[in-house]
């Protein structure tokens, strides 16, 4: 099973690629029509029905109650990573199609789980773990998501039905600036080294870091970003009931109450394969960039490095040992010149920027401010850690001043846009600003 998501304006890699990394020209087959592959009638005429290619059209405006459970109900019975739903969604519009498929004219299996379906118990769960259905029109949901309507890698493509999504961030600007940090369970420990300081090193500059949960690069990705005081989401292959893998459920939960944590599929649904090979294209649109930090030649990153570049999306790999099987996968796509070559988050951020000065650096002038920093504020300053917290007591203790002052000259940095408040309490330097020896070249 493998482990393993606006748009950049970054150059889009042109180097031809070789067979094994196809990109967005190599679409899958057109699959049959609910229903056709047994003679029965699963879809609606043939004469009514979109093109392969035909793209989702996203509602004018936000979407309707009806809309919305009927997506929701789709989103129940239709395995996702099928293109079908797409067209037929743009064809009929979601609520007639769930209709049709309830009215018992369709003999498919697909029929057969519509007819079957307890909505309202759907709706009641997801309630209940407080869960939100995301769908298109949505203010929430992320247009990005729509690119992959003309991307596919083997037999899966298409657009998402909707997302179930928990946790306090809003899709939409959370990945507005993102990177995919993605890689095998079995990393090692340079593996998890290096996923880790891209992670915190994104945070550092506004950047989520978008992965899929699973052991290894992914955990020590999502790991980082949290410690750091970053953002973070995770992209499951399952329902949000039960996360998946179970050894990082202390993990996961924490995503689920602090960051984001997405999944396509209801909340009761477990992991398969195919599951996992559909989130990936999830991982990747929802991403500016893909890393691949550690993958074998047969790692699920290599599946999601496939649909960075069916999507156009700028694809890197941090280098390894030569000696270990786990740099086959970055090395293979450094040497075909399909991936860039990166070894901190800086190369990253080159790759994917510009962003917006606000999401880098919320104060951009503050690094011309530091040489006129009191000595207090400066010895403050230079206490502050750029990940994690430091405590106002534990400030004190260190220069020998009293909390009082400590807060007092931590509230002037704040004005600066040089220091920030973290949600429990502690202080760190305020994302985007250098430290001050780096700034002074001490």
């Amino acid at each position: 099973m493998p482990p393993d998501a606006p748009r950049s304006s970054a150059p889009r890699l042109s180097t031809p690629r070789p067979p094994i990394w196809p990109g967005a020209a190599d679409r899958a087959p057109a699959l049959p029509w609910p229903g056709e592959a047994a003679g029965g009638n699963g879809g609606p005429p043939a004469a009514a029905r979109p093109s392969d290619g035909a793209s989702p059209a996203s509602p004018p405006g936000p979407p309707s109650d009806a809309e919305r459970s009927a997506r929701m109900a789709l989103a129940a019975v239709w395995e996702p990573g099928d293109r079908r739903v797409g067209g037929l969604i743009a064809q009929f519009g979601a609520l007639e199609l769930w209709e049709f498929l309830r009215s018992g004219q369709a003999e498919s299996a697909l029929a057969q789980r519509a007819r079957s379906l307890r909505l309202d118990r759907l709706n009641r769960e997801t309630e209940l773990l407080q869960l939100r259905f995301v769908v298109p029109g949505d203010s929430e949901w992320p247009t990005a998501l729509g690119e992959l309507d003309g991307a596919g890698v083997d037999d899966f493509g298409g657009t998402p039905i909707g997302l179930w999504v928990a946790g306090p961030g809003r899709l939409d600007e959370w990945t507005a600036a993102a990177a995919a940090l993605v890689g095998s369970r079995a990393a090692t420990a340079y593996g998890e080294h290096m996923a880790a300081e891209l992670a915190a090193g994104l945070a550092e500059r506004g950047v989520t870091t978008v992965s899929g949960g699973a052991y290894g690069i992914d955990a020590a990705s999502h790991r980082a970003a949290v410690a750091v005081g970053g953002r973070t989401v995770a992209l499951m292959a399952g329902g949000l009931a039960n996360v998946y893998p179970p050894g990082n459920a202390r993990l996961l939960e924490q995503i689920r109450a602090e960051h984001l944590l997405v999944s396509e599929h209801p909340p009761d649904r477990t992991p398969t394969r195919p599951r996992f090979l559909a989130r990936n294209r999830l991982i990747a649109a929802l991403s500016q960039a893909t890393v691949v930090v550690e993958a074998g030649a047969r790692s699920g990153a290599s599946n999601t490095a496939r649909w960075a570049l069916s999507l156009g999306r700028p694809l890197l790999a941090v280098p390894g040992p030569v000696t270990s099987a786990l740099s086959w996968t970055p090395h293979r796509l450094i040497r075909d010149g399909v991936a860039a070559l990166v070894t901190s988050a800086e190369d990253v951020v080159a790759t994917i920027g510009p962003f917006d000065a606000a999401a880098e650096a919320p104060y951009p002038a503050a690094g011309e401010r530091l040489d006129e920093l009191t000595p207090d504020e400066r010895a403050v300053f230079e206490e502050l850690p750029r990940r994690g917290q430091a405590r106002a007591d534990d400030l004190a203790a260190r220069l020998g001043l009293r909390v009082v002052e400590v807060l007092t000259l931590l509230g002037r940095l704040q004005d600066q846009g040089l220091a920030d408040q973290t949600d429990r309490g502690g202080w760190r330097v305020a994302r985007g600003v250098d430290r001050l020896r780096e700034k002074a070249g001490t």
